[in-house]
């Protein structure tokens, strides 16, 4: 009996280990997927971003009456870099369709610089200093984590807030 008792025991302490895992895991897909709130972009688009090749500091208005795509990445985040790829081919396959991808890279110059080259990225690179994290939360990232996503239809208007990873196909959808 007393061994039934130790078995029941130990199942259940198991059972329960495996639903608090599955409760967290499912918790932080939402918190990291879906945990984006309404924000303020007004300063992101006012702002100027220095370039990666060193330039004059790019105003975010420059891309004004497009569907823009601002993508706040790191090349030490490991879905910036899984995602990019996706970019790169979306920047190409709608970016005479109206699209247009920018990238502001939360990280040092010259790792932004031998990422993009090795990926082949065909959209400009701004680069932003770590205080622009806190800002994050203030554009519907209450986590300030990476990557984060914002599309800006050509009216200036916040149409998707992504926290985490955005894929092709979603991109694909805004223009079909």
């Amino acid at each position: 009996m007393s061994e039934l008792s130790n078995r029941s025991r130990r199942v259940l302490i198991g059972a329960s280990a495996v639903a608090a895992a599955a409760a967290g895991v499912l918790g932080g897909h939402w918190w990291l997927t879906r945990g984006t709130v309404a924000g303020d972009e007004a300063k992101l688009l006012a702002a100027s971003f220095p370039a990666m090749d060193g330039g004059q500091a790019t105003p975010m208005s420059t891309w004004q009456g497009k569907t823009l795509i601002i993508n706040f990445w790191a090349t030490w985040c490991g879905p910036c870099r899984e995602e990019m790829p996706d970019f790169v081919k979306a920047q190409q396959a709608f970016g005479d369709k109206g699209l247009q991808f920018v990238g502001i890279a939360v990280d040092r110059r010259d790792a932004v610089e031998r990422f993009a080259k090795e990926l082949g990225i065909n959209y400009p690179i701004l680069l932003a200093d770590v205080a622009w994290l806190n800002e994050l939360r203030t554009m519907g990232n209450p986590q300030s984590v990476l990557p984060f996503t914002l599309v800006v239809s050509p009216q200036g208007k916040v149409t998707l807030r992504r926290v985490g990873r955005l894929k092709f196909d979603e991109i694909a959808a805004m223009f079909a």
